[in-house]
């Protein structure tokens, strides 16, 4: 559009009427949701301080019909590129909503004899094990904080780890190593986790965690991560042949929290293994956080 000049009074009333008409175009958005019931919400909240602890998982196990519809259908993708970012942008956050990311891939070849923990929590049988190891995070996007409790209150959701000293919440991620046909192969763990406050991704979040291995959770805004190194944090890949796969990552795989969105819980990533070196094809920025529902 061209404006003309305008000379003295009537430049004046035109430039009047145009900050007038700038003002009243603008309005202003509320954002607002509705909380959730969490029915993992315990009421004797006790005063522990927040202690940093391991993460852990079980067995490998067959895969459940949630997996086969987390490979049928691929979940959208974030456009962010920061390894750990801030989910301050998201505008719909009501109720509990848990994103996962994973990071950080290296093939190792390891030796456990009886007293490993790992051998002693069930990771793997005594022995050379060749893994894939990877750094598993898990965001709470939700404006509602996922609050579990004490595990010794829901015994059907939690069990005890001898090796670590305290309690993980059963099967709450799942991997599953996929081939470059998109078939299912023997790499497949079920894994349990005490979930726990690690890091804050929202600015206006708690700005203290709230929640460890002794009283569960994750807050609205804040993420949980489990290290590559820790115990159990990989996929046993003895007998795997080097070539051209997809990790598949799924949080909250049995439901056993309740969420506002569920479509976001799974990850993939396209990778090549040869011998000890893992290439990631798949851009940093489209699996270390899809985006939100």
């Amino acid at each position: 559009m061209k404006i003309k000049r305008i000379k003295g009074r009537k430049r004046a009333a035109a430039l009047i009427g145009v900050f007038l008409i700038v003002v009243a175009g603008i309005g202003i958005i509320t954002l607002g949701g509705v909380a959730v019931d969490n029915p993992f919400t315990v009421s004797d909240r006790s005063t522990d301080t927040p202690t940093t602890s391991e993460s852990e998982g079980t067995t490998d196990e067959g895969a459940t019909p949630a997996d086969e519809e987390n490979a049928a259908t691929p979940p959208p993708t974030t456009v962010e590129s920061d390894p750990k970012p801030s989910d301050d942008h998201v505008e719909d956050r009501t109720g509990v909503n848990f994103v996962p990311g994973v990071e950080n891939f290296n093939v190792s070849t390891e030796v456990f004899d009886e007293s490993s923990p790992d051998v002693e929590d069930g990771f793997v049988t005594p022995g050379e094990h060749r893994l894939l190891r990877f750094d598993m995070i898990i965001y709470n996007m939700g404006d509602a904080d996922a609050e579990l409790g004490r595990p010794e209150n829901r015994p059907d959701l939690f069990e005890y780890s001898e090796s670590h000293g305290h309690a993980h919440l059963k099967g709450f991620n799942n991997y599953i190593l996929l081939d470059e046909s998109g078939e299912r192969t023997g790499a497949v763990r079920k894994q349990t986790f005490c979930l726990r406050d690690l890091y804050q991704t929202r600015s206006t979040a708690s700005s203290s965690p709230q929640f460890d291995c002794e009283y569960q959770g994750i807050s609205a805004g804040w993420a949980d991560e489990y290290d590559a190194s820790l115990p159990g944090q990989y996929i046993v890949i003895d007998d795997l042949p080097d070539g051209e796969y997809t990790l598949q990552a799924t949080t909250n795989a049995a439901g056993t929290i309740n969420e506002t969105c569920d479509g976001d819980n799974t990850v993939r990533v396209d990778l090549s293994i040869n011998n000890d070196t893992v290439t990631v094809h798949t851009p940093q920025s489209h699996y270390v956080r899809p985006s939100a529902c």
